[in-house]
């Protein structure tokens, strides 16, 4: 920004005291004219001629400054000028009336009060050339009334009107300094005001946006406005390409228009390459067509630009082009206000260009879930089949009648009959994964009581754990499919995870609330692990756990089951060592037996 834009001159920093001032002065004026034309009746000299002219012409003076605009003459660079001519006037008409003996002791004063005003009202060379006229005015006054021969009747009132002229004029010059500088505070705050409204606006555009494909003419028609622009065109930095795009569509006369894509290598000779690597705006005064670097405004079609970067900081994002003012030519006060109204312009078009692109990243994830979520759905389902009849065929192999009479024959079927059922809830635990990703879990609660399920749970997973319930008839609102993988998952992971050592599982209630906890007295889980277990694939030590078997997703599993039925669950430790799993479900009687 220039200090000629900021820095008033002197006649528009005193423009608002002087009209003001004249205008007063006029007031006072006709009231002096009043007291004259009353001591003119007094006197009865109001019918000579010597009276009647000054008067009327000083009447006509004032009735023309009545009507008169002030402030418009005061702005202008002939101020000074139309101020002495008034004051002239009014000095010239003051001394005719003086010079009547009857009036001299009633107009004579008045003189060292237009002293006074133009002191205040004129500029140095003005004053100067004011006092001289009132001292030659009174002189005047002197010789007229035959009192030249007393020196000192003559040389008191010429000094008087010095030192009147010599102080009013001190005080009007430093008056005048201030209010040079305070006209000047005043348009560098209304510069600054209209800086903050275009700010502002650009903000105000920025915040409606939610993709670059919107925002961008948007923004730019903006900018153009405020800078009386024809043409605006936004470059965003490609960085797989390395290079510049043009954003279609661009702004042309207060039109979006869609363009062809166009694009521009970082390192070319380009100017919009330059100021892109350079981070510093740039004002092209004349588009050579012959140049090289002036390849894409002339391609835009552009006689003049403006070019600005787009940066966060010490990131660049892209570049802003502002071509061709409606009038005139561009000023380099409007390439500092392009570079101001560039820098948030920069800040949220990148944010808006990560987000868009974390957006495709997410939508791109989201995708590969599926088709993963797919393809274990698709295999766990062409896996059960097979394992049905393999699992069908080994039950009826190990019926006694068929069962084959080797005791070592026998163990290898129960033993791949056990297996099978592993692998056969695994392949259950896939197909539930894949539908709580999908959100298809299907559940169907109902009054459940726990003794028997759990009963059966312990025949399924062959392991006799110490079994606690209270009161005996508890009964808990549960999925009965769901409530039975939880428990099978959990005591499973304690008979893994502590081989050996006593499973316990407890059952009682609570403030309307059912409790099961299975109890293990293996090492236990680490505090700072106790939130990983419920993730899938997560196990507690990878290096230990591997000769253990396991997918991981047991616990999962548990977790989102017990979550889906309105339940939880939580991890204690147990008291001498080991893991406690606490799963929290609704009781019978707390809710209606169809959920």
């Amino acid at each position: 920004m220039t200090t000629e834009t900021i820095q008033p001159s002197v006649h528009e920093a005193m423009a608002r005291f002087r009209s003001s001032l004249l205008r007063r002065s006029s007031a006072v004026a006709w009231m002096v004219l009043i007291i004259i034309g009353a001591q003119a009746v007094r006197e009865e000299v109001f019918r000579r001629s010597e009276f009647l002219i000054p008067i009327v012409g000083l009447a006509v003076l004032l009735v023309g400054s009545a009507v008169t605009r002030w402030e418009r003459l005061m702005n202008s660079k002939l101020a000074p000028w139309i101020s002495t001519a008034w004051l002239a006037a009014v000095t010239i008409g003051v001394a005719s009336l003086a010079a009547i003996p009857e009036l001299t002791a009633t107009a004579e004063p008045i003189l060292f009060g237009i002293a006074a005003v133009s002191g205040l009202l004129l500029t140095w060379w003005a004053h100067a050339f004011m006092t001289v006229a009132i001292g030659a005015a009174i002189a005047f006054i002197a010789f007229s009334l035959g009192e030249a021969e007393a020196i000192p009747d003559i040389l008191v009132p010429l000094l008087t009107v010095m030192v009147v002229a010599a102080t009013t004029a001190l005080v009007g010059f430093e008056f005048e300094k201030e209010a040079i500088v305070s006209a000047g505070k005043e348009k560098k705050l209304e510069t600054q005001r209209l800086d903050f409204e275009r700010l502002y606006a650009v903000s105000a555009t920025l915040a409606r946006a939610e993709s670059l494909a919107e925002i961008v003419p948007e923004l730019v028609g903006t900018i153009c406005k405020y800078l009386d622009a024809q043409v605006g065109v936004v470059l965003l930095h490609d960085a797989d390409m390395a290079r510049l795009e043009v954003m279609s569509p661009i702004w042309v006369n207060g039109n979006t228009l869609d363009t062809d894509p166009i694009t521009v290598e970082i390192n070319a000779p380009s100017v919009v390459a330059q100021t892109y690597r350079a981070a510093k705006p740039i004002y092209v005064r004349r588009v050579d067509r012959d140049s090289d670097s002036h390849v894409l405004l002339k391609e835009l079609g552009l006689s003049q630009a403006l070019i600005a970067p787009l940066k966060v900081e010490a990131s660049r994002v892209g570049v802003i082009v502002i071509g061709d003012p409606r009038e005139g030519e561009f000023i380099e006060d409007q390439l500092e206000k392009l570079g101001s109204l560039a820098a948030p312009a920069g800040l949220v078009l990148n944010q808006i260009g990560r987000y868009e692109a974390q957006a495709e990243t997410t939508k791109r994830l989201e995708e590969v879930a599926k088709m993963k979520s797919d393809f274990v759905s698709t295999v766990s389902h062409e896996l059960r089949s097979p394992l049905t009849s393999i699992i069908g065929s080994l039950d009826t192999v190990n019926r006694p009648e068929l069962a084959p009479p080797e005791p070592t024959s026998q163990q290898l079927l129960i033993s791949a009959r056990r297996q099978a059922g592993r692998l056969q809830r695994l392949i259950e635990d896939l197909l539930v994964v894949s539908r709580i990703d999908r959100g298809a879990i299907p559940i169907h609660t109902e009054s459940i009581q726990l003794k028997p399920l759990i009963d059966e749970v312990v025949r399924v997973v062959s392991i006799e754990p110490s079994i606690t319930i209270e009161p005996d008839d508890l009964g808990v609102e549960a999925d009965r499919d769901h409530l039975s993988r939880i428990l099978i998952n959990l005591v499973e992971n304690a008979a893994k995870y502590a081989p050996g050592s006593p499973v316990e599982l407890f059952a009682w209630e609570r403030n309307s609330r059912g409790f099961i906890a299975v109890v293990d007295h293996g090492p236990g889980i680490p505090v700072d692990q106790r939130d990983r277990v419920f993730e899938r694939f997560t196990q507690v030590d990878q290096s230990d756990t591997r000769s253990r078997g396991g997918t991981g997703l047991g616990l999962s599993i548990v977790k989102s089951l017990s979550e889906v039925m309105g339940g939880s669950v939580r991890i204690e430790a147990t008291e001498g060592g080991g893991a406690t799993f606490v799963v929290e479900l609704p009781l019978t009687s707390s809710m209606p037996t169809n959920a």
